[in-house]
């Protein structure tokens, strides 16, 4: 996971309503008080988990909290269920009550500038491994140890050399990568640090310690690998990627051309960014069938709350919010996500070896609250705490070594609200879901609050209304827990769908309602029946590119984010987008004809054009739509359905009338259009 910044996702708002006074801050007259008022209701909601039968003997239920130590240095406290404060051993029993059976801890080569100054994220060196590792171990967890081969954040777009090797050859940094896990593994062992997983390397799609090629990496993976072995034979080698959506049967393939050494493939999956779970499980199966290795998500996490905790803002913030996840951003909704998450992996069977929560114990320092009178100072207080113990994910020291991240981004936790404690540090019910995923749990009282609205359907006329309808809907509950619903739809309504204009269509759910006393649960939709399309494939819903002229062969029709049906033009480009696509009809009578245009995307950079341009060939009559792309599923429309304003045009029988698409964006830059609409006004 990339942990700046800079990232964000396209997520819900949730807010709080109960507010409450928040103790253990500001004890003495040298600190700042926290905010006055804390809402504190997350820590009294009870989550229902269904058992996850047939998990392999020894599946792991795990948690990266390397943050935890540099977190409770900066004076931030820890409670168990009994609102007890924690001491470090106490802090990993509770984890072990919770049903964890493994905590990871990354570890960098040297988090330090020159004058000693930890670069933050925890500061994380083999050190602070080694005293949270004797704490793990004595209250019988395993312990991972997660190399970055870096002195600091290692993930897909960024994989720096270490300082200490920048000046080495590709065989003197193989040399010294096998030296220093060796020398790292050592210290834990001599601590008696119960190490069971080691990662060789962190998110290593695109790199590992400045080394981009294959060849170069498998030599630095078979060098970590060679010191596992020697150090701590009974342990599992682990490789770690970043995303199932990535092509890794060819990265499985390098790793078997280079004969590396490992025993686990290991992936991160934030649903987010990483699709969907039918395809980590398939993705992860084929990797299993193909390998014989055991395969782990070794990264995950979700956000309890949209609000920020410390004042240094969040990668799932409302801001970043804009669409309706599956999961409600709640302890249930956390419950949900690490439950199906693991679901999803085990499914894999026999080869699943277990799913990792990322950092649950990233709280902030103090607690934030930019409406407190306090507000100020308690900022600043937890700034000077995430330069002096590295608690926030970075420090201002880190700008010499990672300029542009680090230098313009530091400061505070950027996932305190995907924490499993609250900003106060009360564990959240959602930390016992590890438990709960082997025994089962349901809380008590529940009902269903609501029923999400499906979204509305569009056919065009003559289509059966039948291939598009949804045939379960999904309900929320009062402790925001999310349930899927089967449902019948009503035929009667369903067979009036026979002309031109916007419908609502009712369904009735079918399955048992929690609380409810047996009335019936309609659920409306709206269904928009459009004209006949009168350009070849404007669905695109052929699957190919049947009836278009597409000028760049990176764009094309595939099943990725279509809006209706199965398929849309997709477009990507690691070098700037620029294509276009178009198709000419003939008019076979008099009329007026209308059209439209749907598109989403992002990346594409200021400026960026996506345009529908229809021409009556004949006349010259010329219409142009643009819209600007602002994210993942966030369709935009032009054209006359869009907005019935938009006039329509008269053709004659003979016209020719040519619909182009236009695109052209910044390298990177992706997105899907879909449901062009060429129709003959009604």
């Amino acid at each position: 996971m990339s942990k700046g910044k800079k990232l964000f996702s396209g997520l819900l708002s949730l807010s709080f309503s109960a507010m409450l006074l928040i103790s253990g801050c500001g004890a003495s007259s040298s600190e700042p008080k926290c905010a006055e008022l804390l809402d504190t209701s997350a820590r009294d909601i009870s989550v229902s988990v269904s058992r996850i039968d047939d998990l392999p003997a020894d599946f792991i239920m795990g948690a990266d909290v390397s943050s935890y130590l540099s977190i409770s240095e900066s004076g931030a406290v820890y409670y168990d269920f009994e609102g007890n404060k924690l001491d470090m051993d106490g802090f990993f029993g509770l984890l072990k009550q919770s049903g964890i059976d493994l905590v990871r801890f990354r570890v960098w080569n040297d988090p330090y500038d020159e004058k000693g100054r930890g670069y933050g994220g925890g500061n994380c060196d083999t050190k602070t491994a080694v005293q949270m590792g004797k704490s793990a171990t004595a209250a019988g967890l395993q312990v991972m140890i997660d190399f970055h081969y870096s002195d600091f954040w290692a993930d897909p777009g960024k994989q720096m050399t270490p300082k200490a090797w920048l000046a080495m050859s590709d065989d003197e940094k193989v040399a010294a990568l096998e030296s220093f896990t060796a020398d790292s593994l050592t210290e834990l062992k001599n601590a008696g640090v119960n190490v069971t997983i080691v990662s060789i390397g962190n998110e290593t799609d695109n790199g590992m310690s400045g080394e981009k090629g294959w060849t170069e990496k498998c030599n630095l993976y078979n060098a970590g690998s060679r010191a596992v072995r020697t150090v701590f034979p009974e342990a599992m080698v682990a490789v770690h990627f970043s995303n199932p959506e990535h092509d890794y049967v060819t990265y499985a393939r390098h790793l078997s051309d280079c004969n590396v050494d490992y025993d686990i493939f290991g992936t991160s999956y934030y649903p987010y960014w990483h699709g969907t779970l039918e395809n980590l499980t398939a993705v992860m199966s084929e990797i299993a069938e193909m390998t014989g290795k055991r395969v782990m998500v070794l990264e995950t996490s979700w956000a309890y709350t949209l609000e920020d905790g410390d004042g240094s803002g969040n990668t799932v913030s409302h801001e970043s919010n804009s669409s309706d996840p599956f999961y409600s951003f709640s302890v249930q909704g956390q419950a949900d996500e690490i439950a199906s998450v693991t679901r999803a992996i085990a499914d894999v069977g026999d080869a699943a070896l277990g799913c990792l929560y990322w950092e649950p114990a990233w709280i902030p320092v103090r607690y934030y609250d930019p409406k407190g009178s306090d507000s100020d100072r308690i900022l600043e207080a937890n700034r000077k705490s995430w330069e002096k113990y590295g608690s926030g994910w970075a420090s201002s020291y880190a700008s010499v070594y990672d300029p542009e991240d680090a230098g313009v981004y530091y400061g505070g936790s950027a996932v305190d609200n995907q924490a499993l404690f609250d900003f106060a540090g009360y564990p959240l019910d959602s930390l016992r879901t590890f438990r709960y995923m082997r025994e089962g749990h349901e809380a008590e009282g529940l009902t269903l609050s609501q029923v999400i609205m499906p979204a509305a359907v569009s056919i065009e006329i003559g289509e059966d209304i039948r291939e598009y309808l949804p045939m379960t809907v999904r309900g929320e509950l009062n402790n925001k827990q999310r349930l899927t619903f089967n449902v019948e739809w009503d035929e009667a309504e369903l067979a009036q769908l026979t002309a031109v204009g916007e419908y609502t269509v009712h369904c009735t759910i079918t399955d048992e309602i929690p609380g409810s006393d047996g009335t019936p649960r309609r659920v409306m939709l709206k269904v928009n029946v459009l004209p006949h399309n009168l350009l070849t494939n404007g669905d695109f819903e052929k699957g190919d590119n049947t009836g278009w002229d597409i000028s760049d062969p990176l764009a094309g029709v595939t099943e990725d984010d279509p809006y209706r049906g199965n398929y849309a033009l997709h477009f990507w480009s690691e070098g700037k987008v620029e294509f276009e696509a178009s198709q000419t009809v003939t008019a076979d009578k008099n009329g007026e004809m209308v059209f439209s245009m749907r598109a989403q995307g992002g990346d594409l950079g200021d400026g960026h054009v996506v345009r529908l341009e229809v021409i009556n060939n004949s006349t010259g009559q010329t219409y142009e739509g643009n819209v600007t792309l602002t994210g993942w599923q966030s369709w935009k429309e032009t054209g006359y359905y869009a907005d019935p304003d938009v006039a329509a045009f008269t053709v004659s029988a003979g016209d020719t009338v040519t619909v182009s698409i236009f695109v052209s964006g910044a390298a990177g830059g992706w997105g899907t259009i879909d449901d062009v609409f060429l129709a003959y006004k009604e």
